[in-house]
């Protein structure tokens, strides 16, 4: 499968874990000092979401589902029995589905800056309007280049670090061809509230602050719906691996999951 990267473990006895990027990047789009902390704990796992780096491009809209659902069983069978996931904006969105669809598979999971649903409803009002999404789609299906470039700049709205900025457009997949529109139908078709209620694992959701894409008193609705998974907010912006410290925040949770599942 391609868009799929074991990275090489020291300790092959180590745990899983699965990440994934958010809308826009690529399986390398995680910053190195992450990665070498995650690596004392986990094997690590780097997957390009379609149409994404090197996964293959998702026919048409996709607004049901369907393809990346296709997707998420073919990336299954190339994966461990058991693992855990940390995702990031959309990749935590499509993590949380994952987590949905082979519970027994998933030993843990993280979501970075990821909401329930992105866009809002009726009952879920902190959230992206529809509209706001549709009109930034039909930007990206005209420009992609331009609107991409657009979107990073939203993304590092009250960063930590002064060259965010810089940083994201570093990493982000520039686009000629509009190849990335299916994850933005996905945006606006995933609602893990369900989800997220019936969890599980252990779960932990790190919000940011000053995040401009996902408004942070989503947290308030996100720990009523499951007040077992831990909802943490921090000072950052949405680019949150790049912008702050998560290691403690995800070491300190790993550790009191580890103990929970030695338990059962």
């Amino acid at each position: 499968m391609q868009g799929v990267e074991f990275v090489a473990a020291v300790d092959s006895n180590k745990a899983t874990l699965v990440l994934l990027h958010g809308w826009g990047y690529h399986r390398h789009a995680f910053p190195a000092s992450l990665l070498d902390g995650l690596q004392e704990r986990f094997q690590l796992v780097l997957v390009d979401l379609p149409g994404h780096g090197e996964a293959r491009a998702i026919d048409g809209a996709d607004a049901a589902g369907t393809q990346l659902d296709n997707w998420l069983a073919e990336l299954m069978a190339v994966l461990p029995s058991q693992f855990a996931l940390l995702g990031w904006s959309l990749g935590g969105q499509i993590a949380l589905r994952i987590t949905a669809q082979y519970p027994q598979r998933v030993s843990s999971l993280v979501m970075l800056a990821s909401n329930l649903s992105f866009v809002q409803h009726d009952d879920w009002p902190h959230a992206m309007p529809v509209a706001t999404l549709t009109s930034f789609r039909d930007a990206y299906g005209r420009l992609p280049s331009k609107t991409l470039q657009r979107f990073c700049a939203l993304q590092a709205q009250g960063a930590q670090q002064a060259d965010m900025l810089k940083t994201l457009r570093s990493y982000i997949q520039v686009s000629a061809d509009a190849g990335q529109q299916a994850g933005l139908y996905w945006l606006a078709m995933l609602d893990g509230r369900q989800a997220w209620q019936q969890l599980a694992c252990p779960a932990m959701a790190v919000l940011a602050a000053a995040d401009a894409l996902l408004p942070a008193a989503v947290i308030d609705d996100m720990r009523q719906l499951n007040s077992k998974a831990q909802v943490q907010l921090v000072a950052a912006c949405h680019a949150l691996p790049f912008d702050v410290d998560l290691q403690p925040i995800l070491d300190s949770f790993w550790e009191v999951s580890d103990e929970q599942l030695a338990k059962c």
